[in-house]
């Protein structure tokens, strides 16, 4: 059990330098102070121990009580927020090769400084970053320019999750140094925060009259400013399953005259489920599967279905070589688009496009070392060895509506080959 308190105090300042200059790369003024106090409880409770039943089985949980005090140091706003989360979890050993365990939690996040009390600036109305598309207009060109406000909401709530988690962990007496495990995990996020761009803002008024708070319209047909930025977002549910296996072989079993071991080890996943739901009356989203833009304008990234790394490496008392691979599968550039090869692929429609694939890609690292004698060591490494190029998939997203990249740097390398050498010394 204990208690914490902590506050925290931060200003940013330009010199009067207008963000749109520079297509936002420099950022908003803000400044704030934030306050927080929490108390905690943590328990294990043993339940079992080598018994008919089992080896072993332990209950543990926690309780956490937060509250957090928001001033923005340039308005005088002020508010404060409490909030409770907490944790509950076993485990349980069937057999010595075979565990069993699971957690189920409340999670929290309140809001940090930029989301908070980030100012709100407009783009340049006529501009790429100052228009959105306003299906009221009639005609083929449907482009409506405004102003668009973006920047933080003192408003925001805290996010709030709950997370399962169910997994078994298997190390078979057989195969000794052998670790295999699987879990399957579930996350519901509520009031999410993201940045909303301002297209997402017209689109989400005029088709579903949702935020339309933030829009000031002239006439249906002629928008006049877009409050965008920072908001709570409505639900993401996500879900999938992790798996991990690891080995370690010393080669003395081999050879006894052999030095040293070799360690593998593999973690994949797989995800199936990442549900977006705006609102209530929105029809709920699927983005699993996509690696391309980030969803709800740069907060949260879906991933393609399949990720995995694996890790070869060779150890002795002084020289150690590792190989790891990266793979990220095969994935959509958009889950609401359709290309050709996609079933109800249209070219009059709006949403087909003659490219909606993003291949995978696979990176290989390599790592070296050796200890030399009077604790110096020699270590250097190659990253991306192969020079793999990224595909297309535009990714980091701002909230201007610029692509950051031509590829998603969530997941693929916009390096190439790099290399570095160095020796340490301890003294």
């Amino acid at each position: 059990a204990g208690l914490d308190h902590r506050e925290e105090t931060g200003a940013v300042t330009h010199g009067g330098v207008n963000p749109n200059a520079y297509a936002g790369a420099f950022g908003l003024d803000y400044a704030g102070k934030i306050k927080v106090t929490e108390g905690f409880l943590e328990t294990n409770v043993p339940l079992l121990k080598e018994g008919p039943l089992g080896d072993f089985l332990e209950l543990n949980g926690a309780l956490r009580y937060t509250r957090n005090r928001s001033r923005d140091t340039l308005t005088g706003q002020a508010r404060t927020t409490e909030a409770m989360s907490w944790k509950l979890g076993a485990i349980y050993d069937l057999t010595a090769g075979l565990r069993l365990r699971a957690t189920q939690s409340r999670d929290i996040r309140a809001a940090g400084f930029r989301e908070l009390f980030q100012k709100t600036a407009p783009t340049d109305e006529g501009t790429v970053q100052g228009r959105v598309n306003n299906p009221n207009i009639e005609g083929p060109n449907k482009a409506d320019n405004t102003p668009i406000f973006s920047g933080g909401n003192f408003g925001l709530t805290a996010e709030k999750a709950d997370t399962t988690t169910i997994g078994a962990v298997l190390t078979p007496g057989l195969l000794p140094g052998l670790r295999v495990s699987l879990d399957w995990y579930r996350i519901k996020v509520r009031d999410a925060i993201a940045n909303l761009n301002g297209q997402r803002v017209t689109d989400l008024c005029i088709g579903y009259d949702v935020l339309c708070e933030r829009i000031s319209f002239a006439s249906p047909s002629d928008i006049v400013r877009i409050d965008a930025g920072q908001a709570n977002v409505g639900r993401i549910q996500i879900a999938g399953f992790d798996f991990e296996a690891s080995y370690r072989l010393p080669l003395t079993e081999f050879a006894g005259a052999a030095d040293g071991a070799l360690h593998f080890r593999f973690l994949l996943n797989h995800q199936y489920d990442f549900s977006v739901k705006q609102s209530e009356g929105i029809p709920t989203i699927n983005y699993a599967g996509q690696s391309g833009p980030a969803v709800e304008g740069g907060d949260f990234y879906p991933a393609p279905q399949w990720l995995w790394n694996a890790l070869i490496a060779y150890e002795t008392d002084r020289f150690n070589a590792t190989v790891t691979l990266r793979h990220v599968g095969k994935g959509k550039l958009n889950v609401e688009w359709i290309g050709p090869d996609e079933p109800g692929y249209a070219p009059t429609l709006a949403n087909s496009v003659n490219l909606n694939r993003v291949p995978s890609r696979t990176y290989v690292n390599l790592a070296l070392s050796y200890r030399l004698p009077l604790g110096a060591e020699l270590f250097g490494s190659i990253e991306n060895l192969f020079d793999t190029r990224p595909p297309m998939a535009p990714g980091g997203t701002t909230t201007l509506l610029v692509s950051a990249y031509p590829t998603n740097p969530v997941f693929f390398d916009t390096f190439g080959m790099r290399w570095k050498a160095g020796l340490r010394l301890e003294f």
